[in-house]
């Protein structure tokens, strides 16, 4: 089964202030009762993770695994709306894999950095998930940019990758990107 790349501009500041500690608690200590505050107090502010309709009272049923970051899912759409993708879909594996092979970075531009401790991320799709602060979306745009100025042959390769930061550098945001 081939995984589709989506990424959204997400409100990494305000996620740091507002939920992030509640996120890592529960994944180290495995509860969601905080989670569970979180989103019961922000209601009207959640949607659906993949439809990105509003929370309605009934969304607790549609919880398939009942686990953290199941939980943190719901949580995390104050900070994003999941309706507005600009990931890559399906073609991101060449451009990764591209970009691992000439970049030799930890991270790449096309991902980002894993939330949560070792051995118990957040990553409630079981496939990846991933986030981007605006300086980190600075750095990766830069990056790129000095990689195209050095070799032209790959800009048919980037444009949307390009594009995806661009959309969150001028929104002045970090990305969430899952699979």
């Amino acid at each position: 089964m081939s995984m589709e790349h989506k990424a959204f501009i997400f409100d990494y500041d305000t996620f740091l202030q507002e939920l992030a500690d509640i996120l890592v608690n529960a994944l180290v200590i495995n509860q969601s009762n905080e989670l569970i505050t979180f989103i019961e107090n922000n209601f009207s502010y959640l949607k659906y993770p993949d439809e990105g309709e509003p929370l309605d009272s009934f969304w607790k049923q549609t919880i398939e695994i009942n686990d953290i970051s199941q939980y943190g899912d719901f949580a995390i759409t104050k900070y994003y709306n999941p309706q507005c993708d600009i990931g890559l879909g399906y073609d991101w594996l060449p451009i990764y894999d591209m970009l691992l092979n000439e970049l030799d970075k930890d991270i790449s531009p096309l991902l980002g950095k894993n939330f949560g401790i070792p051995g118990n991320y957040f990553n409630p799709g079981k496939m990846g998930s991933y986030f981007q602060s605006l300086e980190q979306v600075k750095n990766n745009f830069e990056l790129l940019n000095l990689l195209l100025n050095e070799k032209k042959e790959y800009l048919p390769n980037l444009p949307l990758l390009i594009k995806m930061l661009a959309n969150a550098l001028d929104l002045e945001k970090g990305l969430y990107i899952t699979f």
